[in-house]
């Protein structure tokens, strides 16, 4: 019996996948594109996008991010894990800077 290879994925990770794939479904539909057409695009065969539209897991980075170039949304790329969204991060970089140091404009000159 072959095994899933969602069962290794982090929870949730199924979940997001599958609604990418679902995005690019809707944006392939909406450009009147069949699976076969925009595969000749993306120079991939038919399985690859039907895959890709199923969420699959194992779809490389590549051919996803040609993907979004083929329908022109490309810019979508760069807001994932985009260093201004990341709240977390920049909490903790904050904490790493010394306490002592004061910018200028913090300064005041009330005696």
């Amino acid at each position: 019996m072959k095994k899933s290879s969602s069962q290794f994925l982090m929870f949730g990770v199924e979940e997001l996948l599958q609604q990418v794939g679902q995005n690019i479904r809707t944006a392939r539909i909406r450009r009147n594109l069949t699976i076969l057409e925009l595969a000749n695009r993306v120079h991939v065969d038919e399985r690859t996008i039907s895959r890709l539209e199923k969420g699959d897991p194992s779809i490389n980075f590549k051919n996803l991010v040609t993907v979004l170039m083929v329908f022109g949304l490309e810019d979508s790329v760069f807001d994932i894990a985009h260093p201004n969204a990341d709240e977390v991060g920049r909490a903790l970089e904050l904490q790493k800077q010394p306490k002592r140091v004061r910018k200028m404009d913090q300064l005041s000159d009330d005696f």
